[in-house]
């Protein structure tokens, strides 16, 4: 065993290396450093293209027996340097945030489950947002993006109530996603209806599309015409209703989590099959999705494996999301575009007549990564305005 005398720094960190790994403490808290995940944050000249800040060499360029011949901490910064006689000046803080120690500054916010209405609707006027990422009043944003992360929706008002908008607004968020309906697809009462979306009926509280591989991340509806009585539209907080199901039933909740699912789309000239689970958590047992769409789904029966767990927690998902006290009930109007995460917050509307007047509605999908771009960004120029 090789032991440094330990060596601190202004901040508090204590730096000491064993065995050619740094032991990194601060306060109550200490993570052993492995040499290579060291190595791999140099951003010494000659290690990352200055431009997009993407590593210049590859696993095979570093000895596979390196170790860390020297490390103290100055300031913000561990001076390290590697037996392969590499010297880097590793960011200090950055190490902390990695390690889980220090928040990070751009992470968008958690999730903020809700189980009844908002106090107040979280409407966006789209007129009073610049989403230039280099422009200088990047507070709109922050706020707006702030409040769909943690509610799991907005919508946005004093857009054109003209066709091709959402697609317009779409560009300026992320990036389109196709699926089977076409990048925009049409939402209208029509004579031979490819989905339950193009009737008059009601549609209760469902994600969209559980059957596609991935899912589409984030839904938006734009509002074109809405001059027929009802369809009015309604959303849910799937990871509200998840958390108050654990709680009430977990056996049931577990059965929603390993049973598999197979959801499939088949008109006979579409089809389109995906599997998965009705709630779908990370490895971590991280909340990551809620597929509901009861018009689709069907679990698939493996032997000695009873549903009875299934379909109670399922019945019991329906019932309470489509409670009316759970739900957030509005009318869209011409100009206005529900944004909304499918992995989080179900959808529906009420029934409609159809001869009473046209509602249209257009619709697309993007995915997560493009607002947490917009937010990352914005929450990075609203800290460089704090700099001196």
């Amino acid at each position: 065993m090789t032991l440094t005398t330990p060596v601190h720094d202004v901040t508090g960190a204590i730096v000491a290396i064993i065995d050619g790994r740094v032991h990194l403490t601060s306060g109550d808290r200490t993570a052993v450093l492995h040499p290579q995940w060291l190595r791999n944050r140099s951003i010494e000249p000659g290690q990352i293209e200055p431009t997009n800040r993407q590593r210049l060499f590859t696993p095979v360029d570093i000895d596979v027996d390196l170790q860390v011949m020297s490390c103290e901490a100055i300031g913000e910064r561990l001076d390290t340097t590697f037996t392969d006689g590499h010297r880097a000046q590793l960011d200090l803080t950055a190490i902390e945030r990695a390690l889980g120690w220090v928040d990070d500054p751009e992470e968008p916010p958690p999730p903020d489950p809700w189980t009844a209405p908002l106090a107040t609707f979280p409407y966006v006027d789209w007129n009073d947002i610049t989403f230039d990422v280099g422009g200088d009043e990047p507070d709109a944003l922050v706020e707006c993006l702030r409040s769909f992360f943690r509610h799991g929706y907005v919508v946005f008002r004093n857009t054109p109530a003209e066709p091709g908008t959402v697609a317009r607004v779409a560009d300026r968020l992320g990036y389109i996603v196709g699926q089977n309906f076409g990048w925009v697809f049409d939402v209208e009462a029509k004579p031979s209806p490819t989905d339950l979306a193009y009737t008059a009926i009601e549609l209760r509280a469902h994600s969209d599309e559980p059957y596609r591989r991935p899912v589409p991340g984030i839904q938006m509806l734009h509002c074109i015409r809405n001059e027929a009585p009802g369809g009015d539209s309604t959303l849910v907080d799937g990871l509200a209703a998840v958390d108050a199901l654990l709680a009430e039933h977990p056996a049931w909740h577990a059965a929603l989590v390993e049973t598999e699912v197979e959801w499939r789309y088949d008109m006979g000239t579409d089809t389109v099959v995906g599997r998965g689970h009705v709630l779908e958590y990370d490895r971590h047992g991280r909340y990551t999705q809620i597929r509901i769409n009861t018009k689709l789904d069907e679990p698939i029966v493996r032997c000695g494996h009873d549903l009875d767990d299934f379909y109670a927690g399922r019945r019991w998902l329906c019932e309470w999301t489509n409670d009316p006290a759970h739900q957030v009930t509005f009318r869209l109007e011409p100009g206005d575009i529900m944004f909304m995460d499918n992995h989080r917050a179900l959808h529906g509307r009420t029934a409609f007549d159809p001869t009473k007047g046209h509602r249209h509605l257009q619709g697309c999908y993007i995915e997560h990564d493009g607002p947490d771009t917009l937010y990352r960004l914005a929450v990075r120029r609203q800290r460089a305005k704090l700099v001196p």
